[in-house]
């Protein structure tokens, strides 16, 4: 809880009780993807007493400052990733379930009139 508290000051977040409470649950498990309504979820099932409005506040508030990522799947859900890292993501949508792909495991070939120096960030999502 100390380290989490670290981090978000780290990050110039104030260690609010609900992003304390909420990153606790949220990183506690290692890299994941999670919905704002799956992070509810979770938030209820240990009585965190939180609004899915705090959520989404919280979600938020952690990806202005770097601790997440988003992974837009449809025009209506958000997921957010613990991992920050360069990556791709496989989504299944029989399960609803996003998983990491690494760089290494795809070959993507950018047009030649991008310059290396024009591209910001290349997010790809393969939908199985």
């Amino acid at each position: 809880m100390k380290d989490f508290i670290n981090i978000l000051r780290k990050h110039k977040l104030r260690p609010t009780k609900q992003r304390v409470s909420l990153g606790s649950i949220l990183f506690g498990k290692g890299d994941r993807h999670i919905t704002a309504e799956i992070l509810k979820k979770e938030s209820d099932e240990e009585k965190l007493m939180v609004s899915q409005a705090t959520v989404y506040n919280v979600l938020n508030d952690f990806y202005s400052a770097g601790l997440l990522t988003k992974v837009n799947i449809d025009d209506d859900k958000t997921w957010y990733d613990t991992n920050v890292e360069h990556h791709y993501h496989i989504f299944y949508e029989k399960n609803s379930e996003l998983v990491d792909l690494k760089p290494s495991e795809i070959d993507i070939k950018i047009p030649k009139k991008f310059s290396k120096n024009q591209i910001k960030k290349i997010d790809l999502v393969v939908k199985i």
